[in-house]
């Protein structure tokens, strides 16, 4: 089993909120956090509840994975893209 980065977790929240305009007291507010704890947050010293993770997916249109381990997800993309190959073997019965 993997160790989540939450710093890298804490940038993938920063950055999303950042791209769509959305003010760090604003996102707090719709959080239901202080403004000084998504500030800790995105800076990587704290990090939110699940319950509050799944709130910021459905916010931002996104998947769980994209946010908790987005180098994951794009290595996983990556490989869904790529031509799979099968062998068919005839089965008698």
């Amino acid at each position: 089993m993997e160790d989540i980065d939450y710093k890298k977790v804490s940038y993938e929240i920063k950055v999303r909120r950042i791209r769509n305009g959305i003010t760090q007291t604003e996102f707090a507010k719709f959080l239901g956090v202080s403004q000084t704890h998504l500030s800790n947050v995105e800076s990587g010293r704290g990090m939110l509840s699940l319950k509050l993770l799944l709130k910021i997916k459905r916010r931002f249109v996104c998947t769980l994975d994209e946010i908790v381990d987005p180098e994951g997800y794009k290595e996983l993309l990556n490989n869904k893209n790529k031509p799979r190959r099968f062998r068919l073997v005839r089965c008698d019965e």
